[in-house]
């Protein structure tokens, strides 16, 4: 057993003194919940002693999938630990380590919907409302990879400006105003503004961009008023 907690660790990216302490498996469900806590140096008799446990509170977040098998992650943090640079960790009020919400992210930007990513990654759709309401408060950042990833570049006949025009943010921040005929775009903008005003993020402020961009590439047609707008002020 101590193999293999030694190589779930490492497949973790655990390192020292950080260490697999146990893990319970429910072969049924495809679940597994994982113990981790500090292990103090080996001693003489090859044993490590653990940092007292009452110096000890318990995270609890959900960690990226093992193939089939959920993981959960428990993790004892000694009181002044900082986890914030560990992938296996996550923040305090967020249910997802920071590995899981990359990997979430990622599918945000794509324009994947919660329900798909919910069946994709089989998460409980109220864990993934609630991270999603987290980056549209302003509340977390994005996923620390960088804002310049690739993205959909619109066809040469396109009325649509390119996802890096400049007017989709002033159209967000409220420096562009346009006249708005058509009800649904109407209300996203009024609510991506009010987001948009709360988020510092770069990456956050960029997926908002891209979410309005990709609501214009797909309803073109019935834009072509707000477009004629925006061609006119770029």
């Amino acid at each position: 057993m101590t193999d293999a907690r030694m190589v779930l660790g490492h497949l973790l990216g655990l390192e020292e003194p950080w260490a697999v302490r146990g893990v319970d498996m429910a072969a049924r469900l495809r679940e597994m919940v994982v113990h981790v806590g500090v292990e103090q140096p080996r001693g003489w008799f090859g044993r490590g002693r653990r940092t007292p446990a009452a110096h000890e509170r318990e995270m609890d977040w959900r960690h990226v999938n093992v193939g089939d098998w959920r993981v959960q992650l428990k993790v004892a943090v000694p009181e002044g630990a900082d986890l914030s640079r560990f992938g296996w960790a996550g923040e305090e009020d967020l249910p997802f380590t920071r590995a899981l919400t990359r990997q979430i992210f990622a599918l945000f930007r794509e324009g994947v919907s919660l329900e798909h990513i919910c069946t994709l990654l089989n998460l409980p759709l109220a864990e993934v409302w609630r991270y999603r309401l987290a980056l549209d408060t302003g509340r977390q950042g994005g996923s620390g990879e960088g804002e310049a990833l690739p993205v959909a570049a619109t066809s040469a006949d396109s009325a649509v400006p390119p996802p890096d025009h400049p007017v989709w943010p002033a159209l967000l921040e409220g420096q562009q105003d346009i006249d708005v005929r058509v009800l649904a775009l109407k209300l996203l903008l009024g609510r991506s503004r009010a987001q948009f005003a709360l988020i510092t993020d770069a990456e956050v402020r960029a997926l908002k961009v891209r979410e309005l961009h990709r609501y214009f590439v797909r309803n073109e047609r019935a834009l072509s008023h707000e477009l004629a707008q925006l061609r006119e002020g770029a």
